[in-house]
């Protein structure tokens, strides 16, 4: 009875040992994609708010496809500015889905640069707890709303 006793002893606790929760690890993230932002303006010709699809590939996502929302707001001090905020999702090759917040977006209309933040912010999955941080920059066809962007940052999940 007493070796019956080890054994079950023994293979409980091996199987506990193998049992440790998944540690989250901070990782290199680097993206390119294209895309198109389709834009909205009020009645007075002002950009409001826009919604974008773009497709490419990153780390940890492989083959990516993005939708997301912009909300414009106009740089009271230089008006060739446009502030930008939004949400945005990535779904990888896998259907993992990586959540991001679009934060410190800003635009310039003369270049068709715009600069920011993808601000990660959980996700389904392996995704799911993810957080971490990249910035972007995002080369825009004005008149098509075709774009170009870059990201590079870190990611935890």
């Amino acid at each position: 009875m007493t070796r019956v006793f080890q054994f079950i002893f023994g293979v409980v606790f091996a199987v506990c040992l193998g049992m440790h929760p998944a540690i989250a690890v901070e990782r290199p993230f680097d993206l390119t994609g294209t895309g198109t932002l389709e834009v909205m303006t009020d009645d007075n010709g002002q950009l409001t708010h826009g919604v974008l699809n773009a497709s490419g590939t990153a780390t940890h996502l492989g083959k990516w496809t993005q939708t997301g929302n912009l909300i414009f707001t106009p740089d009271q001090s230089n008006p060739d500015i446009i502030l930008a905020s939004g949400d945005t999702k990535f779904i990888g090759a896998n259907g993992d889905e990586l959540q991001a917040e679009i934060k410190d977006s800003v635009l310039d209309t003369t270049t068709g640069i715009a600069t920011g933040t993808f601000l990660f912010v959980g996700g389904t999955r392996r995704f799911d707890q993810a957080q971490g941080s990249a910035d972007f920059t995002v080369t825009q066809e004005l008149n098509s709303g075709t774009f170009d962007v870059v990201a590079q940052g870190r990611i935890d999940y």
